[in-house]
């Protein structure tokens, strides 16, 4: 008896686990096909593109974007402490 239920457990199982396996060939494999590019061509206004920036004006852009961090940074730690002694001087007149 046990041996009829194990036996019709493990067919159910291998059913069950081979229904995948159904279907054609061709509708499952989409996810792997490769698909064909066009070739690269030169695009019709490349004479209008924007020229590539010189060292100088790079290094003069990150330099202006570190000093505007630095500033804004140096502004919050202001604030920052402002608020805090605000803060500090509020708590105390509510415990008062």
């Amino acid at each position: 008896m046990k041996h009829k239920l194990l036996l019709i457990f493990l067919l159910l199982f291998v059913v069950t686990s081979c229904s995948g396996l159904g279907g054609k060939r061709s509708e499952k494999s989409d996810e792997f096909l490769i698909e064909k590019k066009n070739p690269l061509v030169m695009p019709p206004d490349i004479n209008e593109l924007p020229k590539p920036k010189s060292k100088d004006e790079i290094e003069k852009n990150e330099n202006n974007f570190k000093e505007t961090l630095k500033s804004k940074s140096s502004e919050n730690e202001n604030l920052n402490s402002e608020n805090i002694g605000t803060l500090e001087e509020l708590i105390i007149k509510k415990i008062d």
